[in-house]
């Protein structure tokens, strides 16, 4: 089994995995960067990658902001890529359907109030976002959003994806 697996790795066009990310020929990482996409399920992580020929990457999805539903998933290739930028978002309506839930939660208390308190702190934790945007050529843009805990990051993969298309 060792044999087969050291023969399979030597051969030079032989495609590399790195996570879920399948290199093609002549196709070389460049970054990988890995983000908390929510406060409150902090073990769920955003995984990006990017290459001499494309940006690909997985992101969770979640309903109302605590329940996990699988992963979105994008492939874009860097020729099509016109920007890449990231920006922190607040939402007006999480902050305030997390305000009336507390509420309704306090004024529950005695029967499921405690649910309605969770779901309420999970929306306020979450009103503060950052959001990585790839725009393409005709305009379209696509955000994914991130942990405000993990700004820096993202900007930093934002400047390493803009620099190599300003390379092509």
């Amino acid at each position: 089994m060792g044999r087969i697996l050291k023969s399979l790795m030597s051969r030079k066009n032989q495609k590399q995995i790195t996570m879920s990310t399948i290199l093609g020929k002549d196709e070389q990482i460049i970054k990988e960067a890995t983000f908390t996409a929510n406060l409150i399920l902090f073990w769920l992580k955003a995984h990006y990658v990017l290459t001499n020929k494309r940006v690909t990457g997985e992101t969770p999805n979640t309903l109302l902001g605590l329940i996990p539903l699988g992963k979105a998933q994008i492939a874009q290739p860097l020729k099509t890529v016109a920007s890449v930028t990231s920006s922190t978002k607040f939402s007006f309506m999480r902050l305030l359907i997390g305000i009336i839930l507390i509420i309704a939660g306090f004024a529950l208390i005695s029967s499921f109030g405690i649910i309605l308190l969770i779901l309420g702190a999970v929306n306020i934790l979450n009103c503060y976002t950052a959001t990585f945007v790839i725009t393409n050529n005709g305009g379209q843009s696509v955000g994914y959003e991130i942990s405000i805990l993990e700004k820096s990051k993202v900007v930093e993969f934002a400047n390493e994806v803009n620099t190599v298309i300003a390379d092509l």
